[in-house]
Parts: structure tokens; C-alpha cells; sequence
């Protein structure tokens, strides 16, 4: 208990930028992360409903103090969260990728069709530089999962005001009426990377807050 377990965005990896900056700078006050490739070296065949089990299973293993997610991974976090609260003591979202499935169907467009039709669709993947093909089936499971999850833990949600991948729209529609959940701006993007030093401390006065036993101010 009192280590972090870290979900990175889509088509990202364990290596992520975001999730080893957070890791380093966990480790400087001795607290753990646990950063694990969601789709666990098969990128054409993860689903949603895979990647869960994976979250699932980790979090029953590692009993972390705070689960924190990126994007995609941050939408993961919270619908985790929803299934299996007694896991999650503290949750923070970074750019949480609300209404996911909806969202990617708009983005695509007519391409849709023809990811239905062809069976894959190629896309690039920062783990390895090149477009690799996800199935259907990605997008089939991902319909099926909640816009918002229903979160009742404390949680932190962290939006850069300049998002043009995931609307800030979609982090006030999350927080309205759950006085359970703090919404705080950055002047940022999606990727939030040029906002990581003012990120960083106040993920660890979160965390502070949220695991008072670790004895951090």
C-alpha cells in the first residue's frame, strides 16, 4: 500500500513520456509506480474489456494508494474505479478520455466503414514508431462502456484549457455535481508535456491529501 499504479493513453506504452516523468519524480519522496503496457504486446487484438481485466488484476496485486491515468488511460482508470472502488482509494486524471467510443466513431468518420469492412485499421503507435492495425472489435467492445463513469472516491482531474483532442468540455460535464472530484486548468494541449513541472506538484499534494499515512507535506 501507498504506491501509484499508472495507465498510460492510446496507442502509447509503459514507456511513456508522461508516466516515466511522474515515476521519477514519485520515486524522489519513495513512493512506487507501476506503469504496464495495457494491451500487453498485442495492440491489433486489445479491447477495452481486456485491458480492465489487466487494471483489475494489478490493483487486487498491488493495492496501490492512487490509481492516475492519461487519456485513454485515464478514462480506464475511472470506469475501473466504478466497477471496483474498494480498490482505487484516490484517483487522478489527466486529460481523461470521456466518451470515448462516441468521439472515436466522429474522428473517423467514413473511415469507420471501412475499418467494419476491412476488419483493422491501421494506426500510428508511439511504441513503435510505425502504424500498426487494431481490429474492429476495438471499437465494437468500447460501445458498449459508459460516456462517465459513475467515480465516488476522491479524484483529481487535470485538463489542459487548449485541448483539441478531448474537449474540456467533457472534464466539466464529468465533475458537475460530484463534489467528490477537483477540476483544475492548465495552459496546455492534450499532451499536457509542457505543463508537467506545475503538474507535478499538484499530483503530490493530491497524493499527499489522499494517502496522509506516507507522511509527505
Amino acid at each position: 500500500m501507498g504506491g501509484v499504479l499508472y495507465l498510460h493513453g492510446f496507442c502509447s506504452s509503459s514507456k511513456s513520456t508522461k508516466g516515466q516523468f511522474l515515476s521519477a519524480r514519485f520515486a524522489e519522496i519513495g513512493v512506487d509506480v507501476t506503469s504496464p503496457d495495457l494491451d500487453e504486446g498485442d495492440f491489433r487484438n486489445t479491447t477495452l474489456t481486456k485491458q480492465l481485466a489487466l487494471v483489475g488484476q494489478l490493483a487486487k496485486e498491488l493495492q496501490p494508494a492512487m490509481l492516475i491515468g492519461s487519456s485513454l488511460g485515464g478514462y480506464l482508470a475511472a470506469l475501473h474505479a466504478a466497477r471496483e472502488p474498494t480498490t482505487v482509494p484516490a484517483l487522478v486524471l489527466m486529460a481523461p478520455a470521456f466518451d470515448f467510443a462516441n468521439r472515436f466513431n466522429t474522428l473517423l468518420g467514413e473511415e469507420i466503414d471501412r475499418w467494419q469492412k476491412e476488419g483493422s485499421l491501421p494506426l500510428y503507435h508511439y511504441r513503435y514508431q510505425r502504424e500498426v492495425r487494431l481490429r474492429y472489435a476495438f471499437i465494437q467492445d468500447a460501445m458498449g462502456f459508459e460516456a462517465f463513469p459513475d467515480v465516488r472516491m476522491p479524484t483529481k482531474v487535470l485538463h489542459g484549457l487548449g485541448d483539441k483532442v478531448v474537449s474540456p468540455r467533457l472534464a466539466e460535464q464529468f465533475a458537475h455535481d460530484r463534489p467528490n472530484v477537483e477540476l483544475e486548468w492548465f495552459e496546455t494541449d492534450h499532451s499536457m508535456l509542457d505543463a508537467t513541472d506545475r503538474i507535478w506538484p499538484s499530483v503530490r499534494r493530491f497524493y499527499a491529501r489522499s494517502v496522509p499515512a506516507h507522511g509527505l507535506a
